[in-house]
């Protein structure tokens, strides 16, 4: 005994030294002497650490003694070393049989912490039981409440307790509640309870706590769980859910349970697709939870939305973890590829599912894609030879192999396997033994109505057999039904509501096919369909995909181009027509008329013309390119109209007419080209009428020999006949076209019986359309002129109220000049004022207000028929514009002091705009006088005096009587500044009723020619019987004194002009005192100078007199050799009159005259003159203020600035002496130039054999000559 106390004493040394080696040796040592000693079978254990003896040395410790914990303490430690799940399931055991031992209090809550969190981790119910067991012993209440806090953490840790327990827990949990409720212990109360087997009464017993209606956490987890479970099971487990759904889902409505209870209750009735809708908006795609996929995925596959399927499995695979779940999923991923006959896919996804985990079925539909991917699939038939499945492979595979003899004779006495009955009469479809075929096809299709491909051959039959097309339409939309994803199906199906014109129906099938399919039948023919919809950018994406499958196919790439040129994407229609020709030649001619078509388009009209020309080579009697031709061709003509070139639009549309003419000689049946060439017709008819005619030739006679010339009125009858033609061929009594040319017809004629015929017409397409705005008011207008103006305003009305918003502005222009007409000014502004809002760039409501203004307000009519004629030229605005130029000029002939005023004549350019306007009147009305007279008057005004004169001959060739003396008396005006004075004479002579103007005319013309008796007969005349006015008396008795003054001397002269101030004493006329200043200039009489300069001061601030007052007011002073004097009276005049360029450039030639001092300011009064006279209307001489300038800088030292100024001057007014003087000037003093005589000589040459020279500048020439010549 001894031995063994000192041999285990040295086993726990061993042992505590780590030495378990010597430790284990020892304590085999007690043990051969006692083989039951517990301590040594202990320490054996432990020194045996954790090999697997060392369990058996605790467990026979314990077999001898096991009321002792040492040897269960040892185990548990071992067993708490160990990772795998064994060990640690027996360790709960351990830990039990621990918990039933006489043990330590701390020793105890150690093991109760450890079992409990052994029980959350291996998720056991064992653990569960064990503490419940422990909990009925204990006594103290630090154990009591260890226990029941480890059972209550089990619990939420989700463990599945036995049936047995749940009373006890339930029990625990009361006891919980009543110490302290909460909601948290309300929820696992409910998960406890629904562990029970029976769940339709746990679930009930749920509903029936009394806390349950308070809890929308436990009502929430209720509903899920409920929904996990009917996935789980298939089945609600006879919970009556339709009663307590109200119940469940209170409050809660906002989450997305209840609505899935919902689709799931709708599931369970076999409501799939209401399911299917519900349950769509609830799924959250983007995450793999297990329930909501599933049941989703279950619902598509009970409709048979295989599609939706495969793409939800694919979805959910990209998102599960959980490998049950992601199998199931794969699962369903195979079915659907399977179902859409996707084999090879279906195959792919095969092989990632385990074969033993396969069902049956599943391994016949494996097998079924590798009988119709030609593969190998003997294995999984002889797994399936004693199934249902095995025959109906055979029958497959055999039907693949193309033995259909041999299918028949297998098949052939089975008459219950509806699959095999389908097989059957398959396989004699394919013998051409259709009767029989049809036979067992609708005896397959009486057992399952729901086998598509069996009412997919029943269709072919009726289709192919008995032709059949109704009956092939039900069953191909039968097989349709069943399986929307089976190509085959579906095209045969579009063939068939194709032959029986359902186009809708086809294209919402193909639309619905697209879905599913991308094949390029199917894109070819829905393509076609968004073309018949004008859907154009749709059918470009499905011709498109059609070539990206197929380029070889032309048909399609045509069809393209067709979708391009209606998109009007021309330059990509252009590619496709040329790769349709460059690979179908003989496709050519169709082609090249639609690329002609397109660069007419485009207004490339002579590639249109020549692509056309092209056409007409390949295929002479092409009536696309003789239509498209003259189209073109018309519209080079109207773009010529725009551009006011009458002549060559009338040639363009005559181009027209010839080929629709060819056109009609050769197929007369086409209604459109009788049309275009009744409105080509219409068109030459509006042209001017000095092009109003067309050349035509007989219709029924293939020739050009027999044409006539058709003018305006001539051309009116062929347009009622065309469009009368067009009506009849459109079963029309009457068109808008034919009441509209008669209408036409009338205005032109004026014979009124064309325009009751057009009162009639368009009464009748009224009766016809009487929604169409056109017909309203085409009878309005006609009604204005016959002066039915009550049934004119209700015809504008009615037009009003049926049109579109686009053509509202030309009826409301209509009824404005209705009421214009009548003299409602202020109706008429009003529906003006309507046409301007809805279309402001229309020009005929700005006419419409400016002839209001007219009458009403004169000051906005010029804006406002400027601003009708620059949107768009009319006869009214042209006219009426230029008249208000001439208004304004003849009004205010001062305007450029007006800024205003001048803005508008000069910064809008109003003269010249309104020349072009009334030319363009002019064309239209050449015999239009006072259009010729305004036109004369403007050109005038802008300095064209020979063109000017030839519109008052004009004009004077179309005047009435009233106004040829306005016209003589114009034309006299312009001779005289032609110097033309013997005509001028003649036609002053002309006029027949005398006025002061006429004879102050002839007396000027007379004057001029040097018949200075004649004249001053002439003035006298005017003096005495045609000037009332006292100015008038005056100025008439200066210029008398004029011509005295020629042959008889100034003392008579002098008496005149102190006549012509005795007649108007209060305020003498300037022209008075000018001449009274000028005669005393040139007889040195400084008294008689001084007298009329001191009278002057009356008119010094009128600017038309500024420079006139100012030169003779300074040159007085200059006569007295003052010239200081004259420099600062002239400044004087230059601040008054700031703007007159002569008074800038007299005072440049006074400053030449002082010194070489002021050279300098007489350079810069130069140039500031020369910018005056451009930019302002000056009678001045531009290349003298430019040679003064010039010669100023010489004079001032700047010899270079002398010489860009003579250059510019000789660019600008290269027939000007001065300027070569001035150049000569300038190059004179150059050395460099003294070398070049030769040119310089020839300049001097130049000026006096080819320019105008005075005597002074002559002699000063040969001076130069001289000089250069030594």
């Amino acid at each position: 005994m001894a031995d063994t106390k000192a041999l285990l004493k040295e086993a726990r040394k061993l042992i505590d030294d780590n030495n378990y080696k010597d430790a284990q040796e020892c304590c085999k040592n007690i043990l051969r002497k006692d083989k039951q000693n517990y301590i040594a079978l202990v320490l054996l254990g432990k020194s045996l650490q954790d090999a697997d003896q060392a369990s058996l040395a605790y467990q026979k410790a314990i077999a001898s003694k096991p009321d002792h914990p040492l040897a269960w303490h040892g185990l548990a430690n071992y067993y708490e070393r160990k990772d795998d799940e064994s060990s640690k399931t027996k360790l709960i055991t351990v830990y039990d049989e621990i918990l039933k031992l006489q043990i330590e209090e701390d020793k105890a809550l150690e093991i109760i912490t450890k079992l409990g969190q052994l029980g959350c981790h291996l998720k056991s119910n064992e653990a569960v039981t064990t503490l419940l067991h422990y909990k009925d012993k204990v006594s103290d209440a630090k154990s009591l409440a260890a226990v029941e806090y480890q059972i209550l953490e089990l619990v939420k840790s989700g463990i599945s307790c036995k049936e047995e327990d749940i009373l006890p827990i339930l029990k625990l949990l009361d006891q919980l509640y009543i110490k302290d409720p909460s909601s948290s212990l309300e929820l696992l109360y409910a998960k406890v309870i629904l562990q029970k087997s029976d769940y339709a009464k746990a679930v009930d017993e749920i509903i029936g706590l009394q806390f349950f209606s308070q809890n929308v956490v436990l009502r929430e987890f209720l509903c899920k769980h409920i929904c996990n479970r009917y996935v789980r099971d298939k089945s609600f487990n006879n919970i009556p859910i339709e009663s307590l759904v109200d119940k469940i889902t209170d409050g809660i409505e906002n989450s997305k349970y209840p609505g899935l209870l919902k689709c799931m209750i709708c599931f369970d009735k076999s409501e799939y697709l209401e399911a299917y809708k519900q349950c769509i908006p609830l799924i959250n795609y983007q995450q793999a939870e297990i329930t909501e996929a599933t049941f989703i995925i279950k619902c598509a596959m009970m409709l048979e939305k295989w599609p939706v399927v495969q793409k939800l499995a694919t979805n959910f695979l990209l998102k599960a973890k959980e490998p049950n779940f992601v199998l199931d999923l794969k699962r369903y991923l195979f079915l659907s590829l399977a179902k859409q006959r996707k084999w090879k896919q279906a195959i792919s996804t095969a092989s990632e599912i385990p074969i033993g985990t396969s069902s049956i079925s599943e391994q016949a539909i494996l097998a079924e894609c590798y009988i119709e991917t030609n593969e190998n699939a003997e294995q999984i038939m002889e797994q399936l030879q004693s199934s249902e499945y095995h025959l109906q492979l055979q029958a497959l595979f055999l039907l693949k192999q193309q033995k259909y003899a041999e299918t028949v004779t297998l098949l052939q006495n089975l008459n219950d396997n509806p699959l095999c009955m389908f097989y059957l009469g398959k396989a004699l479809w394919k013998l051409k033994d259709y009767e029989k075929s049809q036979i067992n096809l609708l005896k397959a299709a009486r057992l399952n109505p729901h086998h598509p491909e069996t009412f997919l051959y029943l269709g072919h039959f009726y289709h192919d057999f008995k032709n059949d097309l109704e009956k092939s339409k039900k069953c191909y939309e039968k097989a349709h039904s069943l399986d929307s994803t089976n190509p085959k199906i579906t095209r045969k199906l579009s063939e068939v509501y194709t032959k029986l014109e359902l186009r809708e129906a086809d294209f919402e099938l193909l639309i619905a096919a697209e879905k599913n399919t991308q094949e390029s039948w199917l894109n070819f023919r829905l393509g076609l369909h968004y073309m018949s919809k004008r859907l154009w950018e749709n059918a470009v994406v499905q011709f498109r995909n059609v070539i990206k499958s197929d380029q070889s196919n032309i048909t399609a790439f045509e069809c393209l181009a067709d979708a391009y040129f209606s998109r009007g994407s021309y330059t990509s229609a252009l590619r496709a027509y040329n790769k349709v020709m460059t690979a179908n030649p003989s496709r050519s001619s169709h082609c090249l008329t639609k690329i002609g078509n397109i660069h007419s388009l485009l207004t490339q009209y002579e590639d249109a013309i020549a692509t056309y020309e092209n056409v007409l080579k390949i295929d002479a009697n092409s009536m696309l390119a003789l239509k498209g031709i003259a189209e073109t061709w018309m519209r080079i003509a109207k773009k010529k109209v725009m551009a006011k070139v009458y002549g060559s639009a009338r040639d363009c549309a005559q181009q027209a007419i010839n080929y629709l003419i060819k056109a009609l000689q050769k197929q007369k049946q086409f209604i459109c080209l009788w049309k275009l060439l009744a409105d080509t017709l219409i068109f030459v008819t509006t042209l001017p009428n000095k092009y109003a005619y067309a050349y035509m030739t007989d219709l029924l006679v293939q020739s050009d020999e027999n044409i006539q010339t058709y003018q305006k009125l001539d051309i009116f009858p062929k347009v009622i006949a065309c469009y009368s033609l067009v009506a009849k061929k459109n079963q029309q009594s009457a068109s808008y076209e034919l009441a509209s040319s008669y209408f036409a017809f009338y205005q032109e004629s004026r014979k009124l019986v064309n325009c009751h015929i057009a009162y009639k017409l368009t009464l009748q397409c009224i009766k016809e359309k009487p929604s169409h705005w056109r017909n309203w008011n085409l009878l309005g207008k006609i009604c204005q002129f016959i002066k039915k103006f009550d049934l004119a305003q209700h015809c504008f009305i009615k037009a009003l109220l049926v049109t579109r918003k686009w053509s509202v502005a030309k009826i409301w222009c209509n009824l404005g000049t209705l009421y214009l007409k009548l003299n409602h000014h202020k109706l008429a502004n009003y529906c003006f004022w309507r046409g301007q809002s809805t279309l402001p760039s229309y020009p005929l409501s700005w006419i419409g207000q400016a002839l209001i203004a007219e009458v009403i307000r004169e000051e906005e009519a010029m804006d406002l028929l400027r601003h009708a004629s620059r949107l768009g030229y009319h006869p009214e605005s042209a006219l009426g514009y230029a008249d208000w130029v001439c208004r304004t000029l003849k009004k205010s002939s001062n305007y450029k002091e007006n800024s205003e005023l001048k803005y508008v004549i000069d910064g809008l350019h109003a003269i010249p705009y309104a020349i072009d306007l009334v030319e363009w009147y002019s064309t239209f009305e050449p015999n239009n006088a006072c259009a010729c007279t305004i036109l004369g008057i403007l050109q005038e005004r802008f300095g064209l005096i020979r063109v000017a004169f030839k519109s008052y001959e004009k004009a004077l060739q179309y005047a009435d009587d009233e106004n040829r003396n306005i016209t003589f008396l114009n034309m006299g005006r312009i001779l005289m500044r032609m110097e033309r004075y013997d005509e001028a004479v003649k036609v002053y002579k002309a006029i027949t009723e005398a006025s002061l103007d006429s004879t102050c005319g002839l007396a000027l013309a007379l004057y001029k020619k040097g018949l200075y008796e004649e004249s001053y007969a002439a003035y006298d005349a005017a003096l005495h019987w045609l000037s009332n006015d006292d100015d008038d008396k005056a100025d008439i008795l200066v210029a008398m004194a004029g011509i005295v003054y020629m042959y008889k001397g100034a003392d008579d002269a002098k008496t005149l002009l102190f006549h012509s101030i005795q007649i108007s004493q209060k305020k003498p006329t300037p022209y008075s005192l000018f001449a009274i200043c000028s005669l005393g200039l040139i007889h040195s009489d400084q008294s008689l100078s001084k007298l009329a300069v001191s009278e002057m001061h009356k008119y010094e601030m009128d600017s038309n007199f500024g420079f006139d007052i100012g030169f003779l007011k300074s040159y007085v002073l200059l006569c007295d050799e003052n010239i200081d004097g004259a420099v600062k009276l002239l400044s004087d005049s230059l601040h008054d009159h700031p703007s007159n360029a002569l008074l800038w450039f007299c005072m440049s030639q006074y400053c030449l005259r002082e010194s070489n001092k002021r050279a300098k300011v007489a350079s810069s009064c130069a140039q500031r003159a020369l910018c005056l006279a451009h930019y302002g209307e000056c009678k001045c001489n531009p290349a003298e203020i430019i040679s003064t300038a010039s010669i100023a800088e010489h004079f001032a030292g700047n010899q270079a600035k002398a010489l860009l100024l003579a250059k510019e001057g000789l660019h600008m007014y290269p027939n000007q002496s001065e300027i070569w003087a001035a150049l000569l000037f300038s190059l004179l003093p150059h050395k460099k130039w003294t070398e070049r005589k030769d040119w310089l000589l020839a300049a001097a040459g130049h000026m006096r054999k080819h320019l105008e020279i005075s005597r002074s500048l002559s002699r000063w020439v040969n001076l130069i000559e001289k000089k250069l010549s030594r």
